[in-house]
């Protein structure tokens, strides 16, 4: 069945998922909220492993490298929910996200169901871990050029595009990730809309 849609609606549903499926993020909340006992759920991995910068420090480079499966995880369970956003929260997504990044996978996931889109495919990453700092709390800073060529948004109903089409295909995103509950885990993800990558 072919949807009728005003222009109105569809501008705003495309300004929805454009939002939604980037899901940029603002100010740190204060409350993370982790599950307490939280399990990895197996999804397909949208991108080659990433590896850490190499360092002279063991200490920093076994940091680099929990940052960077952090990452993957918290984007693995983002992919899976913006594919289905009907389905019940995975708990690899309070595993892997707490506090803006949390917060905004779960209203981006709000939005696409409200809206009769999924995000479908997988995005390309390539993230660079800087700025490590090892302490009472530990923190560090994930650069990443993610290409959603292949991830784009469609109407569930019809099977039509969601996109934006101005939306660049590549994107520079900025992450923060710090030691929660013994475990690296992301706090926040800023996409820069303004410059490509």
């Amino acid at each position: 069945m072919t949807m009728h849609r005003t222009p109105t609606r569809t501008a705003a549903a495309i300004a929805i998922a454009a939002v939604a499926f980037l899901g940029a993020c603002t100010a740190d909340g204060n409350d993370p909220n982790p599950s307490p006992t939280p399990t990895r759920t197996a999804a397909a991995s949208p991108t080659a492993t990433p590896t850490p910068t190499p360092t002279a420090d063991p200490e920093v480079a076994a940091a680099e490298a929990a940052v960077l499966e952090a990452y993957q995880g918290y984007w693995d369970a983002k992919v899976q929910a913006f594919s289905d956003p009907s389905a019940p929260e995975a708990p690899s997504l309070r595993q892997f996200a707490v506090d803006t990044a949390l917060a905004d996978v779960r209203t981006s996931v709000q939005s696409l169901e409200s809206s009769g889109i999924a995000v479908v495919g997988e995005p390309l990453l390539a993230p660079e871990v800087s700025d490590v700092v090892l302490a009472d709390t530990s923190t560090a800073t994930i650069t990443d050029c993610v290409d959603v060529s292949n991830w784009q948004p469609m109407f569930t109903e019809s099977g039509e595009s969601a996109a934006d089409p101005n939306q660049a295909l590549r994107v520079l995103t900025t992450s923060t990730a710090y030691v929660y509950d013994g475990r690296w885990t992301i706090r926040s993800s800023e996409v820069d809309r303004d410059s490509s990558c």
